[in-house]
């Protein structure tokens, strides 16, 4: 789950509902940044269902007593998030072991970032199952990285529009002010920057996107008083789904 707080209520986004955003990016994605037209679908299908391991977990939102808010992916027992990681990544493998390559290259590189104590053995499993696959299928290593990093930006893109409140200044991002990493601009350009442009549109430098990307972000506002009347679960269950369209596309000119 993707948790922020407002002054009255919670807002939460199930992973899989990010993920699809991400899935919108991916699909939209200039071919030429690629040298190869090789396994698109795959890669999308890998951007569309990176984070299916947590549909599960995001159906009752938990609460954590120390953080006083429903747990989110970022504080959520590691334990528990990392053995969901593995069966979420088996099932992708039963029917697109590319995806699940790509996958688990993304849940490693995440979890490299926050080294601890949970993330060893699952790191240790995963370059298991990548090294695996990459001999299995007699991959191309230079297009396989080209499609980790894609699919690791669109996955932030997409945290990007979930993890505040739309229209939010990059600057008060603790993760994005300084924008994101890039490796696909020709002209040496190392960081790509996302700006709000109003509560709808998001403007990024460089564009990395064949056109315009329409997607929606689906979400939960969860009134901090039905949380104390009747918790947390029960407050999740009995509050519609809400759409809020989105709209990325190239920075205009002053």
């Amino acid at each position: 789950m993707i948790v922020y707080e407002k002054e009255d209520s919670f807002i939460l986004i199930a992973q899989h509902d990010h993920a699809r955003i991400s899935g919108d990016l991916v699909s939209a994605w200039q071919g030429e940044l690629f040298h190869s037209a090789e396994r698109r679908d795959e890669l999308a299908c890998a951007a569309y269902e990176h984070d299916s391991s947590w549909i599960e977990l995001d159906r009752i939102p938990l609460w954590n007593d120390a953080a006083n808010a429903p747990f989110s992916f970022r504080d959520f027992p590691g334990n528990i998030r990392f053995t969901f990681y593995s069966k979420g990544l088996d099932r992708v493998q039963e029917t697109n072991e590319y995806a699940a390559l790509l996958g688990s290259i993304l849940y490693t590189t995440l979890a490299e970032r926050f080294r601890n104590e949970d993330t060893i053995p699952f790191v240790e499993r995963e370059f298991s199952r990548q090294s695996s696959i990459i001999e299995q299928l007699g991959l191309d290593v230079k297009l396989l990285q080209l499609h980790a990093k894609a699919l690791l930006l669109c996955d932030e893109l997409s945290l990007f529009v979930c993890m505040e409140q739309p229209g939010t200044p990059r600057q008060n991002y603790e993760w994005f002010a300084k924008g994101f990493p890039y490796w696909f601009d020709r002209s040496g350009q190392t960081s790509l920057l996302a700006d709000w442009k109003g509560p709808n549109i998001i403007e990024l430098d460089p564009f990395p996107f064949s056109k315009a990307v329409d997607t929606s972000l689906w979400y939960k506002e969860v009134s901090k008083a039905s949380i104390t009347k009747s918790g947390v679960a029960a407050a999740y269950q009995d509050e519609e789904t809400r759409e809020h369209k989105l709209r990325f596309q190239p920075k205009r000119e002053e």
